[in-house]
């Protein structure tokens, strides 16, 4: 378990135990807790605690602990154990100082596991490929059309792997029902697949392809009673282009679908404090790149989350609608970040290996910014307090 305790740096301040806000996130191996109090008319880290998540048990009652523990640190209660939650209502409020704030994320679970499936390598998988790099997706096999796909064996196959999302592409958007044929030929074997597996386990399926072949599609899994499917823009609508925003926000819906399942999850969700909402690290961390870079009046941001499952670029630009986001493998520098503006902030450790710290830089040593960027919900002034003094260490 690491702590970090900042009580002894303001012991000659005023500290104000009436304005603290907590912040709570999990990822896929830890669980992290930071308190934020205020500090002479300011907000500042007055301790934080990490310690490994434990898959079985549930999050709540491992946030309980964590809890326990930082407050035991700091001589204060922060665990209600009667209630089973943070403590936010206090009879007694000299003794027991009720938290102000809750904000929390959660990232509990591993990427979605998709499974692709479309018309030619070099086009439609090639560009599914491409897409799913900007969302929390994890290929873990494909399938090509061809007259000799048979449904026992693929159903064999597909039995033996646990899939999440079925992704299905193919042919540009041309009306002609010549091209519709190959889709509703490879659509039928998947819908025959699924109809022989259970409904609980059942992969989601989206479709990204060809729009005019949608509706049919639909329809065939419908009648084969295989459920039904989920329909975004195709990603390679015409030659050399690719669509990705419908089919990266699919798979992001789906991965936080899957975080919701993770036991505890409803809990925890309940302390978030209104108006705030429990969130992704990834969308907190992302919401904080665009801040930071507004913030700072910079002309672009790239930005790094380095998660104990996979890393996460993203690039903000004042004149760019949302955000340029990219999945990676830890410890990996793809070649086509190449042509990304420099590296300037990074959450957890900076890869010093694969790109040296630059002046003008900021990084969070302990990975807390998506933490304190959820703050932002409900006091964005605390937010930025925290973020400049006690997280985002400045270089140059």
């Amino acid at each position: 378990m690491n702590d970090f305790t900042a009580r002894s740096q303001h012991s000659s301040s005023a500290i104000d135990t009436a304005s603290s806000i907590l912040a709570l996130g999990f990822d896929s191996a830890s669980v992290r807790a930071g308190l934020l109090e205020m500090v002479n008319g300011r907000y500042r880290l007055a301790a934080w605690s990490n310690t490994a998540l434990q898959p079985n048990l549930s999050l709540n009652i491992q946030a309980g602990g964590l809890l326990q523990h930082l407050g035991d640190r700091l001589h204060r209660t922060l665990w209600n154990g009667d209630e089973g939650a943070p403590i936010v209502l206090s009879d007694e409020p000299a003794s027991y100082p009720p938290l102000d704030q809750i904000a929390i994320v959660a990232s509990p679970r591993s990427r979605v596991r998709v499974w692709l499936a479309g018309l030619t390598a070099t086009q439609s998988l090639a560009a599914a490929e491409e897409a799913l790099g900007g969302g929390p997706a994890e290929i873990v096999g494909q399938t090509l059309h061809s007259a000799e796909l048979q449904v026992g064996r693929l159903a064999a196959v597909l039995a033996r792997i646990e899939i999440d999302l079925i992704v299905l592409v193919g042919g540009y958007d041309y009306p002609g029902s010549e091209g519709l044929q190959p889709l509703y030929e490879l659509s039928r074997v998947f819908a025959a697949v699924l109809a022989r597996t259970p409904p609980p386990q059942r992969p989601q399926i989206l479709y990204a392809g060809n729009r005019w072949a949608a509706s049919g599609v639909a329809e065939i899994f419908q009648a084969a009673g295989a459920g039904t499917i989920d329909v975004v823009e195709n990603v390679r609508p015409v030659p050399g282009e690719l669509h990705n925003v419908g089919l990266v926000q699919a798979v992001n819906f789906a991965y936080w679908r899957l975080c919701r399942r993770s036991e505890g999850v409803r809990e925890i969700s309940r302390w978030v404090t209104a108006p705030g909402h429990i969130s992704s690290i990834e969308s907190s961390f992302a919401q904080l790149v665009q801040v930071w870079l507004e913030q700072n009046g910079l002309p672009d941001l790239h930005a790094l989350y380095c998660g104990p499952a996979w890393w996460l670029h993203v690039v903000a630009r004042p004149d760019q609608q949302g955000l340029e986001m990219r999945y990676v493998a830890p410890n990996s520098r793809p070649g086509d970040l190449e042509s990304w503006p420099p590296l300037r902030l990074v959450s957890g450790d900076w890869p010093n290996h694969l790109w040296p710290r630059p002046a003008g830089s900021w990084w969070d040593r302990g990975a807390l910014a998506p933490l304190v960027a959820a703050i932002g919900q409900v006091a964005p002034q605390a937010m930025l307090q925290v973020l400049r003094a006690d997280v985002l260490e400045p270089r140059g």
